[in-house]
């Protein structure tokens, strides 16, 4: 375990060297919800509430979005990675250190996790201060919503990594890829709250892991979901990264077995 902890380190100190790129990422933030809340301002200016939105429901919703954006958003890397260390042969010098490495990708993305996550939120906080963002949720309702962000990441992680383990027996996975990421932005609530879309695509996603990744964390924050609702949620979620889980590690097995390198 403690190799796995300096890897998470070493990754820390890897975002300090790019901190005015992150910066960046983070300045970019208010100019996209400048814009989404204009757009919304401009929806809700004849009504009061969509579907159980009122407008200060929804630019928090937005807000929130964004925060998890830049926390999880950098997992999607983890195909193209997986497919580069197949197709290169750099996989060999990983199978010969005695690391494990889906766990040690997997490392490498929890540090832009909770710098994405930290800065996030004091943003969210010091905005306050300009936009009326609403937030009702009891201490308790907070870190099951942090739990269910961070199981949220597991799951796009193994959706991911599952995507790039296919390369073990496909060439190319990009175009795989890309229709992965449309899937997620369509069911995951990253375009659109769950519900504000038909009920078929609505009892679709029920049955799915996307929404787990943002749409219900931030329904957890939010405080739609409390109590028992918030843990039905998160056996739901638990259940799926159980899943996903099992599914990687017999794919990772199974393709190594497999694997003849063609480089490095």
């Amino acid at each position: 375990m403690k190799k796995y902890i300096c890897i998470l380190r070493i990754e820390l100190c890897r975002i300090k060297e790019y901190v005015l790129n992150f910066i960046g990422q983070i300045m970019y933030l208010p100019l996209k919800l400048l814009i989404l809340y204009l757009i919304w301002k401009f929806v809700y200016a004849s009504t009061n509430t969509i579907k159980n939105y009122t407008f200060e429901d929804i630019i928090t919703y937005y807000f929130l979005l964004n925060i998890l954006e830049t926390a999880i958003m950098p997992v999607g890397i983890t195909a193209y990675q997986v497919f580069t260390d197949i197709n290169t042969g750099k996989l060999n010098m990983y199978l010969t250190k005695p690391i494990c490495y889906p766990l040690y990708q997997f490392c490498t993305k929890i540090g832009y996790f909770f710098w994405g996550i930290i800065s996030g939120f004091i943003f969210l906080y010091l905005s306050k201060i300009i936009v009326e963002i609403k937030l009702t949720v009891s201490i308790a309702n907070f870190a099951l919503a942090f739990l269910n962000v961070f199981l949220g990441l597991v799951i796009m992680y193994c959706l991911f990594f599952i995507v790039g383990e296919l390369t073990f027996w496909v060439k190319n996975i990009m175009t795989l890829r890309d229709n992965l990421w449309n899937v997620i932005k369509l069911l995951s609530g990253q375009i659109l709250p769950i519900a504000f879309f038909p009920k078929i695509i609505g009892d679709l996603s029920g049955w799915l892991p996307f929404q787990y990744i943002y749409y219900v964390p931030i329904s957890i924050f939010q405080g739609r979901y409390a109590g028992m609702q918030a843990l039905k949620h998160l056996r739901f979620q638990a259940i799926w990264v159980g899943i996903l889980l099992v599914i990687m590690t017999v794919l990772w097995v199974v393709g190594v077995r497999k694997y003849e390198s063609q480089g490095g």
